[in-house]
């Protein structure tokens, strides 16, 4: 890592831990035993919801509560930014991280899809995590300011988690408006604790404590009259105890008073500020643009060479700023008294908002933090500048999520990002790309842009013309396949946009906003029918020639997409080509190559099993899983290692898929995520492998809603498969063929034949039943499965070889003899002792030995025997 990589990331951790860090109290506080005592009988709901305007003292309140009650807190401080993208859950999975760590590694790979029309699926992971902290005691999640959060898929997300969270989480939400989404099931059912305006206003009790407090000799009759004139308004207390040290008559400051309305906030802020030094006034007011700042920030937008003496000096006088950590070195204003520090500087006709505006951002550019660069150009009004900043990393976009990507473009006014069509299609490319789910948006952009280019077009040359118009095909492609599900009007789109811009186009990519995932083809929404080889091939191939000339690293996944659609069209030969190309790519890939070379080496591996080699199956799965082991890719080497489980119990070894059944953490009750499908799928076949007919039933339930929700074809096929292997295992054939015949009339549409060849034996029979009456007239018409595919599927599993008796991966290496010289090593014999073991002469031994080293690539016993209990478990039990 450069010095200016260290540098970025210092900066990001030091604005993250302010973001996260609970707000320490600056002197002791008044207590308020009436509230904690209810916070603490509400911690027992899902959720707190506490709701008052600014200065009431909600956030002194919970932290009041959380020291009081010891219990650990996850903090966030939520702010205008964190409704862009998904922000806002990666401050509350660090958070949570802060208190239970790990969670944070755990669910790091759906953090990205929680700000997509995924959303659900990814809290479900997070969620599920979130319930095996359960053995470190109760944890309290508090967001803070929750009112600046507007954006309708986090309120909703927010929503999900109160009524889904574990019984040891609670959440508290600090707000000064109603929360976005209805409360009232959870109030109606005690699940949530809500406080007001009315709860939080100070008593008299509390108004002499906190006046005793601040030194301040009020008589009682003077306490209460301020009490009752700020109705209970805590800051307004605090605005009136720093007046009134100014006053020599504080009877007569008490009789001023007007009450809790804005004329008064305004009055005692102003009272306040005009007392202070003009030098420090004027640091103020330019320092109130940053949402968060240090001493060598405000030094650069303020101007004063001395900010770190000033920041001392505001805190000795405790005017309204907020620390952020514990070492004082990041800062906040407290809301009231930065809304009144900004109207200053909007009323001063000496100051200029957007130049500190544009000098924040050349900070913040200058230390590589785009982020904030961006949005302090966009706030001053500096579009030029913000376009130089995105254009300027565009290389570093590509390998950036899709929603920063399209963060950043929407803040941008349309005129200039069409002056910049790279900026403008690669905005409405990323509100429908991997599944972001704008397309209307998407869409009146294009409209924009169509009616910009018939005004421009006339001046454009023709490579600039061929580009925009190229682009704006892609983008409709774009939104046909992750918009319509429609890979034929798709293709067509891409057909165009080859033709404009045979040299390929110029548009920013981001990276997908998926977690690392088994399989990739099977992740596509598709329609039924639009994966059969007549429609997605032709659109493979034309995307292939488009991808050529735009960027080929693409490549990798899309050759492993189609390899693993090879594969389901029982085109073993071209599949396996197209693996191994696609592995190829993902081998050069400079960003993030794991989401390429897992589902390539998984979808290479069944190929090879289903080609009856199953040690090269094998072999490849356990290379990768050492390979993710070493490039610390846990998640990957978790994938591999199921594979090599799954593969094992196909071929009738259970064993290996059994004993990681009996000791994952999940059950047939939980919620499933689409991310964690494929986990849920071998689970379920570890319950049919162990007889636990009835769990396997509700989870399978579960996983064939899921798949037809999320327009999963490929999963859908196997879960109906083995729903009718169920209801054959219950004695329920009239069952089980009704769903082998939905299973084949989806796969027969879409041309899957290897899917249900892979499940063998088990099914077998019952679709040589279904053949035989479908012969004598049943399960036909038009809607049904034909005949002549159930016999190409029983015809391919006539030759499948999986499913049968348990098969050792070095059977399909070793001879027979050799295999039997093998176990005997296994088992811990010398070279003597096996050839007396088996009747033959120990110079044969030694010869079938050799053979054995040289195949496996070992050089002794030793190096053979781990070789075995990597890919092969302990032999076969039935032998020696």
């Amino acid at each position: 890592m450069n010095r200016s990589d260290n540098r970025e990331l210092l900066f990001e951790q030091a604005l993250l831990q302010a973001k996260l860090a609970v707000p320490r109290a600056r002197t002791a506080l008044v207590g308020r035993p009436r509230l904690t005592n209810r916070l603490g009988e509400g911690a027992a709901a899902s959720l707190t919801f506490i709701c008052a305007p600014a200065g009431f003292g909600k956030t002194t309140l919970a932290c009041q509560w959380i020291t009081e009650a010891e219990v650990d807190a996850a903090w966030v401080s939520l702010d205008e930014g964190d409704n862009e993208g998904g922000r806002m859950w990666r401050y509350i999975a660090a958070a949570i991280d802060g208190v239970r760590p790990g969670y944070l590694e755990e669910i790091k790979p759906v953090l990205s899809s929680l700000d997509s029309n995924a959303a659900e699926q990814g809290l479900i992971v997070c969620l599920n995590a979130l319930n095996r902290t359960a053995g470190d005691g109760r944890l309290v999640l508090v967001l803070d300011d929750f009112h600046v959060i507007r954006e309708p898929r986090l309120l909703n997300g927010i929503s999900y988690w109160a009524e889904h969270l574990p019984s040891h989480v609670h959440l508290m939400l600090l707000s000064r408006a109603e929360p976005g989404f209805s409360m009232a099931r959870m109030e109606a059912g005690q699940a949530a604790l809500r406080l007001n305006a009315d709860d939080l206003r100070f008593d008299r009790e509390e108004g002499a404590r906190f006046f005793r407090q601040e030194q301040i000799g009020l008589g009682d009759e003077g306490i209460a009259a301020l009490v009752n004139k700020t109705e209970g308004w805590v800051t307004g207390l605090k605005l009136a105890a720093l007046s009134m040290r100014s006053w020599e008559d504080q009877a007569a400051f008490v009789g001023e008073f007007a009450g809790y309305n804005r004329q008064i906030r305004q009055y005692l802020l102003e009272e306040v500020y005009a007392r202070l030094p003009a030098r420090l006034r004027k640091f103020l007011v330019r320092s109130s643009i940053l949402k968060r700042w240090c001493a060598p920030l405000c030094r650069t937008v303020s101007g004063f060479e001395d900010a770190a003496a000033l920041i001392g000096e505001i805190e000795k006088l405790q005017l309204f700023v907020v620390p952020l950590d514990a070492k004082g070195s990041w800062y906040r204003f407290h809301h009231l008294f930065e809304e009144f520090l900004r109207r200053q500087l909007e009323q001063d006709p000496e100051e200029r908002p957007a130049s500190l505006h544009e000098t924040a951002g050349l900070w913040f550019r200058e230390r590589e933090l785009r982020e904030e660069a961006v949005e302090h150009f966009l706030l001053g009004g500096c579009y030029d500048r913000a376009v130089g900043v995105l254009e300027e990393m565009t290389s570093r976009v590509v390998g950036w999520e899709w929603s920063h990507l399209g963060r950043w473009l929407s803040a941008i006014p349309s005129e200039h990002l069409l002056a910049h069509p790279v900026l403008f299609f690669s905005y409405a490319n990323s509100l429908v790309a991997e599944y972001a789910g704008d397309t209307a948006k998407a869409e009146t952009l294009l409209s924009e842009a169509e009616a910009w280019f018939d005004a421009a077009q006339e001046g454009m040359p023709p490579e600039e013309r061929g580009q925009f118009l190229a682009m704006s095909h892609y983008v409709r492609g774009t939104i046909m396949v992750f918009g319509r599900n429609d890979l034929a009007e798709a293709r067509k789109h891409y057909e165009k946009v080859v033709r404009y811009a045979p040299d390929g186009i110029r548009i920013l990519f981001g990276l997908p906003e998926t977690p690392l995932q088994p399989v990739t083809a099977r992740t596509y929404r598709i329609g039924n029918g639009h994966a059969a080889r007549a429609v997605a091939e032709p659109y493979t191939l034309q995307l292939a020639e488009l991808y050529r000339a735009v960027n080929p690293f693409f490549q990798a996944r899309l050759f492993i997409n189609y390899a693993e659609m090879l594969y389901g069209w029982n085109d073993l030969e071209a599949a396996e080509r197209y693996a191994t190309e696609g592995l190829a790519w993902a081998e050069r890939k400079p960003d993030r190559p794991e989401h390429e070379l897992v589902p390539g080496w998984i979808v290479l591996a069944r190929i090879r099993s289903a080609q009856a080699r199953l040690f090269e199956a094998c072999e490849l799965l356990e290379a990768g899983k050492r390979r993710m082991e070493w490039m610390k890719i846990p998640r990957g080497a978790e994938l591999l290692d199921l594979e090599l489980r799954r593969l094992r119990l196909l071929h009738g070894d259970p064993g290996p898929a059994v004993e990681w059944g009996s000791g994952c953490r999940l059950t047939a009750r939980d919620l499933v995520s689409a991310y964690s499908l494929y986990d849920y799928l071998l689970y379920a076949r570890v319950l049919l492998a162990t007889g636990s007919r009835g769990e396997a039933a509700v989870l399978l339930h579960k996983l064939l809603h899921l798949a037809q929700q999320e327009m999963r074809l490929l999963d859908a096929v196997e879960v109906l498969a083995l729903q009718a292997r169920l209801h054959l295992e219950e004695g329920d054939k009239q069952r089980a063929l009704v769903q082998l015949e939905e299973a084949l009339r989806i796969a027969e549409k879409n041309d899957f034949i290897r899917l249900l060849v892979d499940e063998g034996a088990p099914l077998q029979g019952l679709l040589a039943d279904l053949a035989a009456a479908k012969q004598q007239g049943y399960y036909r018409g038009a809607a049904a499965a034909s005949l002549s595919f159930v016999r190409t599927v029983l015809s391919g599993m006539d030759g499948a070889g999986a499913g049968g008796p348990a098969v050792h991966p070095f059977e399909t290496l070793f001879t027979p003899r050799e295999m039997d010289v093998y176990q005997g090593l296994l088992d811990g014999l010398n070279g003597k002792e096996i050839a007396a073991r088996l009747g033959i002469s120990y110079e044969t031994v030694k010869t079938h030995r050799a053979r054995i080293y040289d195949k496996l690539g070992a050089k002794n016993r030793e190096e053979a025997v781990q070789r075995a209990e990597r890919i092969g478990g302990e032999g076969r039990s039935s032998r020696g």
